[in-house]
Parts: C-alpha cells; structure tokens; sequence
C-alpha cells in the first residue's frame, strides 16, 4: 500500500506535502496537550500503540509496488487517542517506517492516504454514531470499531486505487486483476482485528480509550 518516489508525478507528491502541513498544524493546534502532559501514564500508552503499530507498517504483502496490504488498525488507535493524536501519531509512524524503506518523496503522500484519511473516517464515523445512534455497547463495538475499521481501510485502498488510475501509474484492469480481487480477504481481518482489540480494551482497559465510556455505554 506504501507509495514509492518513482510512482506518482513528483508535482503531486510535492503538493502532497503542502496538504500534510497544513493537516499537521491543525492537529498539533487542537491537541489536548494539557491533559496529555498531565498523565505519564497516557504517554507509555501512546507510546506502545505507535511502536506496535510502526512493526504492523513494516511488513506488507503485495506482488507489485504500493499494490500490497498490511494490517493499518488505525481505528482503535483514533478511538484510543482522538483525532488530533491519531493524526500526530499516525504521521510519526509513518516517518518512521520511511526512515526504513528511503521514500522521503513519497512520505506525504503516505502519511495522507495510509494515516490521515483512515483516522478521519475513524472519527468521523464515530462522531456520527455517538450523535445520532443510541449509545449501547454494541454499537460502539461493531459500528465504531469493527465495520469503521473495514471503512477506514477500504477508504485508503479506494483513494490509492483512484490515484494510481488518475496518474496512469496503472491501469483499471491491472488493478482489477491484481488488486481489487484481495480487498475483501484483507478488510474482514482489518475489522476483525480492531473489533477484537477494541473489545478487549473495553474489558481490561476502558480508561485507555478516550471516546469510550462505561457511565455512558454501560449505564
């Protein structure tokens, strides 16, 4: 799923860089830094999701560059942490996996497609839920955790497919044949896995997850 500098015309990833920048400021402006620095504890927590999440990165399954997966389970960790630190986190994992593979072109374009948008539609999925659905249990596991994960992650695929067809880096049917058939192999374990995670937190560590609640889901 990861870009390469060689892929995509070196203007757009260029530009790319402009829109993470502008993102990034907005983040780091409406971090809760206040409350971040006031728990120690918070911090070995955010700490260990990113290096979890940094090995999760480093490894991809693909026969032809950027048309690969690997696991993103960027939902649990925007629920676990909000918007504006899934954004910081996500953009640090990913220059960190480019400290590895050497694509510093490409890593805006990375952060935005593989850390930015999943976090978005993680959030903004959520938001959704917890404004206008009932707030049960269920619904926070399965809509906010499980399908939202599925989303996130088939919002990436699409918007990485979009772009390789839009800037002639492939083809339709060269997709179609070597990528789109493998999308619901890898969704279903992507939600699976942040459903399970997600569960599990709720179980031994509800106090890890900032948008969950037991006086609100459990009430």
């Amino acid at each position: 799923m990861k870009l390469t500098d060689a892929l995509l015309p070196a203007d757009l990833l260029f530009f790319a860089w402009f829109i993470w920048l502008l993102i990034g400021i907005q983040a780091l402006r409406a971090a809760p830094w206040r409350t971040f620095l006031a728990r120690s504890q918070l911090h070995h927590v955010f700490l260990g999701a990113s290096v979890a999440l940094f090995l999760m990165w480093m490894f991809e399954v693909g026969v032809r560059p950027a048309l690969g997966f690997h696991f993103l389970c960027v939902t649990v960790y925007t629920l676990m942490f909000g918007w504006s630190l899934g954004v910081i986190g996500a953009s640090l994992i990913m220059t960190g996996v480019t400290v590895i593979s050497g694509d510093w072109t490409a890593l805006a374009m990375n952060a935005l497609l593989l850390g930015i948008l999943p976090v978005s539609v993680s959030y903004g999925v959520y938001l959704f839920a917890y404004r206008y659905l009932p707030h049960h249990l269920f619904i926070y596991v399965f809509l906010c955790a499980f399908f939202n994960a599925m989303l996130a992650a088939g919002a990436a695929v699409l918007a990485l497919s979009i772009l390789l067809v839009v800037t002639e880096t492939y083809t339709l049917a060269r997709l179609s044949q070597d990528y789109f058939p493998y999308a619901p192999l890898y969704l279903f374990p992507e939600g699976l896995l942040n459903g399970m995670t997600t569960m599990a937190l709720i179980g031994l560590r509800p106090d890890w997850l900032k948008t969950y609640d037991d006086a609100i889901y459990l009430k």
